[in-house]
C-alpha cells in the first residue's frame, strides 16, 4: 500500500477544508492585529518576533490581496508542509505506515488543523520549523557516533531553529530538548565545534530580535514575563483546570488519552521505535508541557502555548497505533477506526464553529446589560465587523453633511483589540486614520504604529468606537482632552434576526493637546 500517496491525498483534502473555513469567517482579534504587523514591517514587535508579519506580507502579495483567505493562506500552507514533515519523520522512526498515521493524528488535532493551520498566528510558520527541526534531530541522533552527515544536519538544524525563533521564541525548546539528550546520552557532541557553530547560527538569526529589545528596554520580555511569573499570588485551581481542558480539546479529546498512553508506553520502552529517538522526542516535548502546566497552577496560560510540544508525542502515538497493522484485515482500511472518529470529531467542530459564528441567533454572552451586551461571546471576535463598516460609513456621511464632525476626523481606540478590527474592517476601507491612545500594555504594537500615522492636532475631531462586548466609556477615558464629547450613537447589530451586540460611537470635538499620563 502506497502510504505516501495516501498522505498527499490527506493533505489535499485537509487543505481544501481549511481554505473553505478560512474564507467563511472574518478574522479574529489576533489575526487582524498581525495583519497590522504586515503593514509596518519590523525586526520585532511588542508581542512576538517578526515572521508572522513577513508571512502575511508575502501571501497577500505585498498586501495587494488583503482578504481573509489570502491573509490566512500562510497558515494553510504551513499546515500542509508540517503534515508532510511529520509523515517523513514517522517514516524515519519506523516505517511509511507510521508516518501516515502521524499525518492523520496531526491533521485530526484542532491545534494543527485550525489554530495553527487555518488561523494565521506566529504558531503557523513556527510549526514548519519545529517539524523540520525534529526531522533533522531524528537523523542526528540515529547513531551514537558523529559522522559528516550528522554534522551537516546539525548546521541545518541551527538554521531552521533560528528561523523558528523568529516565528516564536518557544522554538528554543528544540535546542533545550537536544541539549538534554546530549547531556544524558551522547556527550561526545560537546567535543564537536559544529555544535557551537550551529548554536551561533541560531543566535545570529535571532539577534535582530535581541537588538530590537535592547533598543526598546526589553519591553517584549518584560511583558511576557509578567504573564508567566508565579512569585505573586497563590495556587489557582481554576486556571489549571481551564488550561488542562484546553489542551485536551486542542489536541482532540479522542486523541489526547492515546497520547497519554503512548507517553507511558514510551517510558516503558514498549513502542516500535529506537531508544535514542524515543528519548529525543520526550526531551523535545515534556519540558514545555511541564513548565506551562506549573505556571497554570498560578496564572492563566493559553493552551495553545504547548501546541508544538505535542508534535513529538504525536509521533510516539503514531508508533503506538502502528502496532495495529498486525490486526487481520487492517491493510484494507483507510485508517484506524479511532482516528477516523477523531477526524470526524474535528470536522464536526469546524462545521459547528462556522455555523455558530455566522448564523447563531443573537449572542452567547451577556444579554442583561445593554452596554455589556454580548460580553463573553467568543464568536463575536469573528463576526459583524464588515457589516458595521457600512453602518459607520452612513453615520459619518450624515455627520459631515450636517457639519457635526470635520471631514478628516480620525478614529480612536484605547486597546489593541478592538483597535485592530476597527482598523482593518472600518478605517482602512474608508481611508481614515486610526490612532490608539492608551497605555503601551493596552495598545501593544500600536505604540509604534502611531509613529507611522498622523498625530492629532489641537482642534481636531475624532470618533471613539467600541462594541458592547468590550465596553469602555469614552467620556471617562478622554475627558479633559476634547472640548466636547457628545453622548454616543448606539448601533444595534443583529445575527440571524436577533440582537448580538451594540456598537457605541462617540463624537469628540476640538482636541486639546496637553500631557496625560494615562495616554500614549
Amino acid at each position: 500500500m502506497n502510504y505516501k500517496k495516501k498522505t498527499l491525498l490527506l493533505i489535499i483534502i485537509a487543505t481544501i477544508v481549511r481554505c473553505i473555513t478560512a474564507g467563511s469567517i472574518e478574522l479574529g482579534n489576533d489575526e487582524v492585529y498581525y495583519r497590522m504587523y504586515a503593514q509596518y514591517l519590523q525586526w520585532n514587535y511588542f508581542d512576538h518576533p517578526p515572521m508572522v508579519g513577513w508571512l502575511i506580507r508575502f501571501t497577500t502579495a505585498n498586501l495587494y490581496f488583503s482578504y481573509e483567505l489570502f491573509i490566512r493562506s500562510g497558515a494553510i500552507a504551513s499546515a500542509a508542509i508540517t503534515t508532510w514533515f511529520i509523515f517523513l519523520s514517522g517514516s524515519k522512526l519506523n516505517n511509511a505506515f507510521t508516518g501516515y498515521l502521524a499525518a492523520i493524528i496531526y491533521t485530526a488535532t484542532l491545534y494543527g488543523s485550525i489554530i495553527a493551520g487555518t488561523f494565521i498566528l506566529p504558531d503557523s510558520p513556527q510549526m514548519v520549523c519545529w517539524a523540520g527541526g525534529i526531522y533533522l534531530l531524528i537523523d542526528i541522533t540515529k547513531y551514537n557516533r558523529v559522522n559528516r552527515k550528522q554534522k551537516r544536519n546539525l548546521l541545518l538544524f541551527g538554521l531552521i531553529a533560528g528561523i523558528g525563533m523568529l516565528c516564536k521564541i518557544h522554538t528554543v525548546f528544540l535546542w533545550l530538548g537536544f541539549l538534554l539528550y546530549i547531556v544524558q546520552h551522547n556527550r561526545q557532541w560537546f567535543k564537536q565545534p559544529v555544535l557551537y557553530l550551529s548554536g551561533c547560527i541560531s543566535l545570529l538569526l535571532f539577534y535582530p530580535v535581541i537588538q530590537w529589545n535592547i533598543d526598546n528596554q526589553f519591553i517584549t520580555y518584560l511583558y511576557h514575563s509578567n504573564r508567566v511569573t508565579i512569585a505573586d499570588g497563590g495556587i489557582d485551581i481554576g486556571s489549571f483546570l481551564t488550561f488542562t481542558g484546553g489542551q485536551i480539546f486542542y489536541t482532540n479529546p479522542i486523541i489526547f488519552f492515546f497520547i497519554l498512553a503512548s507517553t507511558v508506553a514510551a517510558f516503558k520502552n514498549n513502542l516500535p521505535v529506537s531508544t535514542s529517538h524515543k528519548r529525543l522526542l520526550l526531551y523535545c516535548s515534556l519540558p514545555l508541557i511541564i513548565i506551562a502546566t506549573v505556571i497554570s497552577l498560578f496564572k492563566n496560560v493559553l493552551p495553545h502555548w504547548t501546541g508544538p510540544a505535542y508534535y513529538g508525542l504525536i509521533l510516539l502515538t503514531a508508533c503506538y497505533f502502528s502496532r495495529q497493522k498486525l490486526t487481520t484485515g487492517f491493510e484494507k482500511r483507510l485508517m484506524p477506526k479511532i482516528l477516523l472518529a477523531a477526524c470526524g470529531f474535528q470536522l464536526l467542530v469546524i462545521v459547528a464553529g462556522v455555523l455558530l459564528i455566522n448564523f447563531m441567533p443573537g449572542s452567547l454572552g451577556n444579554k442583561k446589560e445593554k452596554n455589556k451586551f454580548g460580553e463573553g461571546d467568543f464568536t463575536l471576535d469573528m463576526y459583524g465587523w464588515g457589516s458595521f463598516k457600512n453602518n459607520f460609513t452612513n453615520l459619518a456621511k450624515a455627520d459631515l453633511q450636517t457639519g457635526v464632525m470635520k471631514r478628516d476626523a480620525a478614529i480612536i481606540s484605547n486597546k489593541w483589540f478592538p483597535a485592530a478590527h476597527i482598523d482593518y474592517y472600518v478605517t482602512m476601507p474608508m481611508q481614515r486614520d486610526l490612532i490608539a491612545m492608551g497605555d503601551t500594555n493596552d495598545i501593544h504594537q500600536y505604540a509604534w504604529i502611531n509613529h507611522e500615522r498622523r498625530k492629532l492636532k489641537p482642534g481636531d475631531d475624532a470618533y471613539y468606537i467600541v462594541p458592547s462586548n468590550n465596553y469602555i466609556d469614552a467620556a471617562e477615558l478622554y475627558s479633559g482632552i476634547f472640548t466636547t464629547i457628545m453622548p454616543p450613537q448606539i448601533i444595534e447589530q443583529k445575527r440571524n434576526g436577533k440582537t448580538c451586540r451594540y456598537f457605541y460611537v462617540w463624537r469628540m470635538m476640538d482636541y486639546i493637546l496637553k500631557p496625560n499620563p494615562r495616554l500614549q
